[in-house]
């Protein structure tokens, strides 16, 4: 099991009513870069960002630039879109950027693509979200096809091309593997024709493992031996008698945000800090972590696992600091042979 780090685009606070300014900007992204860089050095074998717009709580949503700007920054490490949504994406423009961070990187990126859920990302560049799984696999094939072939030519519902000749292609050849982030039947077998399958918010493991198993054999079933489970998973590491108190209701906040499961924004009930930690969330010292880790080997056994540690601000409560997001780093890396 490989393990990646999430440099994640989240500084500020779910529906905050007043921006950030340049000052705190620039910082955030500072910060971004240098815990890639340090990531990098403590020995995590892979980097993933995300891609989220509209947000307030998110100071750095140009996915792109993130990813050129890691690639300029590191050297062996690869580096993953956990995932673009290009389905509001101009084809050939996405296909051209991220030929450039594959080229920058020398073959070290993954493109990460998912369909997109969020309807204000949509609304933000004007791409109606009706149809979006067609329109998302039209997209691919525009940008699969600007990779691979000298001269492009496409007709389809939503995108016509015609003598489109991408220059320069991909590093890699014929193109950056491809992962598909799904969490619907429907997704999940569409990740199936690519070369993953990327998975954030894991259930419980006993839900997991078969689910996993059965993506396995089906993959197997289609030829594709090196299939890749890639699955993301988050929490902090400490010693502290009081590091639950301080850093699960960040978690609860977030899945109340995503579940929208008629919770209220404030709602942070013991019942759902323990179902988050039994899920995708570890609070804890470094042997909760090695056992946590442990049983995911042991049961799922995925070929890359992300550990995210930074998520939005939730009102007041305690939220880390930069020093203590790099420490926090730090500490991964001792005892990353031991998690993989």
């Amino acid at each position: 099991m490989k393990i990646a780090f999430m440099p994640d685009t989240h500084f500020g606070e779910y529906d905050q009513e007043t921006p950030p300014g340049p000052e705190e900007v620039a910082d955030a992204m500072d910060h971004c870069i240098a815990e890639a860089r340090l990531a990098e050095e403590v020995g995590f074998e892979g980097l993933w960002v995300p891609e989220r717009h509209q947000r307030p709580e998110t100071w750095w949503p140009n996915t792109t630039s993130l990813l050129a700007v890691i690639a300029a920054n590191t050297k062996t490490v690869q580096i993953a879109s956990t995932v673009i949504q290009p389905t509001f994406h101009h084809p050939i423009h996405l296909a051209e950027s991220l030929a450039a961070v594959d080229n920058l990187s020398r073959g070290r990126f993954v493109f990460g693509a998912g369909v997109g859920y969020h309807q204000d990302y949509f609304k933000c560049f004007g791409v109606p979200f009706d149809k979006r799984g067609k329109r998302f696999e039209e997209t691919m094939e525009c940008i699969i096809g600007a990779w691979t072939q000298e001269e492009f030519d496409y007709r389809g519902e939503f995108f016509n091309y015609e003598g489109v000749k991408l220059s320069p292609k991909p590093f890699q050849r014929p193109r950056p593997p491809i992962w598909i982030g799904a969490f619907a039947p429907k997704a999940m077998e569409r990740a199936l024709d690519y070369e993953g399958w990327c998975l954030w918010f894991p259930p419980h493991v006993d839900i997991l493992a078969p689910a996993v198993a059965d993506m396995r054999q089906r993959a197997i079933d289609k030829g594709k031996t090196d299939f890749q489970i890639t699955i993301g998973f988050e929490g902090w590491l400490g010693d502290e008698p009081n590091l639950r108190e301080k850093h699960v209701h960040r978690w609860v906040r977030e899945w109340s945000f995503y579940a929208d499961n008629g919770l209220s924004p404030e709602a942070e009930s013991k019942d759902m800090a323990e179902q988050v930690e039994s899920m995708f969330v570890c609070v804890g010292n470094k042997q909760k972590w090695i056992d946590r880790m442990s049983e995911m080997k042991e049961r799922v056994d995925p070929d890359w696992l992300c550990i995210r540690t930074r998520n939005p601000k939730n009102g007041s409560e305690f939220y880390p600091t930069r020093s203590e997001c790099l420490d926090v780093i730090e500490a991964f890396g001792e005892i990353l042979n031991e998690l993989r």
